[in-house]
C-alpha cells in the first residue's frame, strides 16, 4: 500500500535516475528506488542502465542521455536531478548526466550507493582521479550511506557542506517472530549475490567448524544467484548437506517466510556500502553477524557481532554465541529500535529536507 511521504509540490520538481528497477532484478539501488516509487506521489524517472546485452546497455546508455536532455527542455516545472550510481563505468557514465543537467541549469544531486568506491578510485590514474574530483565538486549535493562514506568523499576534496547522510530504507516487516523450536538449532539466514564478495563461502567454512565442534548447534538457509553450482559443490564437499539449505534467488512471500523463521542474519561481506538486506532482517528482529566495512558498524551494535572480513573462526564463534537463545532474542530486540531511523517516514522526512534546501 502506497505511502504519499513527498506530495507533489516536491516530488513533480524533482526527476530520478538511475537503473531498471521494475525488471525482475534486485539488489541494493533497485530496493531504494522502489521504495522512493512507492513514497513519492508523482515518480519522474529515466532509466540509465540496461541488462540483456551490450546492445541493450548501449542504447539504454545513450537514449537515456537523450530522454534527459528532452525532458528537461519541454519540462520547466522539474528542478532538481536526482541520480543514483554505483562506482566504476555506472559512476563514470552517470558523470555525463550530472554535466547535462547542469549545463540544463537544474540542481544535481549524486546519489553514492558504491560498495567498492574507495578501492575503485584509489586504483585509478592520476588524470582519472582529478576527473571524478572535479565533476563532485560541481555537485550540488552527494548523498552517501554513512558516516565512514561522508568521511571518505570528504577527504578526497568533496566540501562538507555538500554531502549528506540518507539512510538506506526499508518496511517494517508487520509480522509476530516465528519461535525457536525448544531445543533445536539457531536458524541462519544468508541473502546476497553468491561469491566471495559477501563472504558466502566463508560462512559455510564457519558451519563446517561448528559442526565438528558442536553438530546440531544451527542450521543455515541460503537465498541468492550467481555462482550456484560452485555454492552446492561447497556444501557437499564440506558435508554440509544436514545443516545448509540453498534456495536459489528468492523474493515475495518465500523471502518474507525465510526472514520470518531467521533469528540471525549472517552477510560477512569484504566490502559494502550500507545493505538494505541488512536493514530488511532487522526489521524482522534478526540478530547480526556481519563485518566492519561501509556503515555496517553504524547499525551492527548491540544488536551484532562484528567479526574482519575473512575470518572464519570469528564467524562460527560467533554463531556459537547466537546459539544462546536469550543472547539471540536481546540482540533481535535492539535491531528493532535501531532500524526504525531506516522506516520510510524517518528517511523521507530527510530527503525532503534536502529537496526544500535547493528548492528555495
Amino acid at each position: 500500500m502506497r505511502r504519499i511521504l513527498i506530495d507533489k509540490s516536491i516530488s513533480d520538481r524533482v526527476l530520478t535516475v538511475g537503473e531498471r528497477y521494475w525488471d525482475p532484478v534486485h539488489g541494493g539501488i533497485v530496493s531504494v528506488l522502489k521504495a522512493y516509487r512507492e513514497s513519492f506521489e508523482t515518480f519522474h524517472f529515466i532509466a540509465s542502465s540496461g541488462r540483456l546485452n551490450w546492445a541493450h546497455k548501449l542504447w539504454y546508455d545513450l537514449g537515456g542521455l537523450f530522454v534527459l536532455g528532452w525532458r528537461l527542455l519541454w519540462d520547466r516545472r522539474i528542478k532538481i536531478v536526482h541520480i543514483h550510481t554505483a562506482a566504476g563505468r555506472s559512476f563514470d557514465k552517470h558523470a555525463y548526466y550530472a554535466w547535462l543537467a547542469r549545463l540544463m541549469g537544474r540542481k544535481v544531486i549524486l546519489h553514492s550507493h558504491a560498495s567498492r568506491v574507495k578501492v575503485w578510485y584509489e586504483g585509478l590514474s592520476e588524470r582519472h582521479q582529478w576527473r571524478v574530483r572535479r565533476m563532485l565538486s560541481k555537485l550540488d549535493r552527494l548523498i552517501v550511506l554513512s558516516t565512514s562514506w561522508r568521511d571518505f568523499f570528504v577527504s578526497i576534496g568533496v566540501s562538507p557542506e555538500k554531502v549528506d547522510i540518507v539512510n538506506n530504507i526499508t518496511e517494517p516487516a508487520g509480522r509476530e517472530k516465528v519461535a525457536r523450536e525448544a531445543g533445536g538449532p539457531v536458524q541462519l539466514l544468508f541473502l546476497g549475490e553468491i561469491g566471495p564478495r559477501k563472504g558466502v563461502f566463508d560462512l559455510l567454512q564457519a558451519m563446517a567448524l561448528l559442526q565438528g565442534a558442536a553438530p546440531g548447534k544451527a542450521r543455515l538457509e541460503i537465498g541468492g544467484n550467481k555462482n550456484e553450482e560452485a555454492l552446492e559443490e561447497a556444501i557437499r564437499s564440506q558435508g554440509l548437506a544436514d545443516c545448509v539449505h540453498f534456495n536459489g534467488f528468492v523474493a515475495g512471500d518465500r523471502k518474507k517466510e525465510l526472514l520470518n523463521r531467521a533469528e540471525v542474519f549472517a552477510l560477512p561481506s569484504y566490502h559494502e556500502g550500507l545493505p538494505v538486506s541488512i536493514l530488511e532482517a532487522m526489521s524482522y528482529g534478526c540478530a547480526i553477524i556481519s563485518t566492519p566495512v561501509g556503515g555496517i558498524p553504524e547499525v551492527v551494535r548491540e544488536n551484532g557481532i562484528l567479526v574482519r572480513p575473512g575470518d572464519v573462526e570469528g564467524i562460527a564463534a560467533a554463531i556459537a554465541r547466537c546459539a544462546d537463545e536469550s543472547v539471540c532474542r536481546r540482540m533481535g530486540l535492539s535491531s528493532l529500535e535501531i532500524v526504525k531511523d531506516y522506516y520510510p517516514e524517518a528517511v523521507m522526512a530527510r530527503l525532503k529536507q534536502i529537496y526544500e534546501s535547493l528548492l528555495r
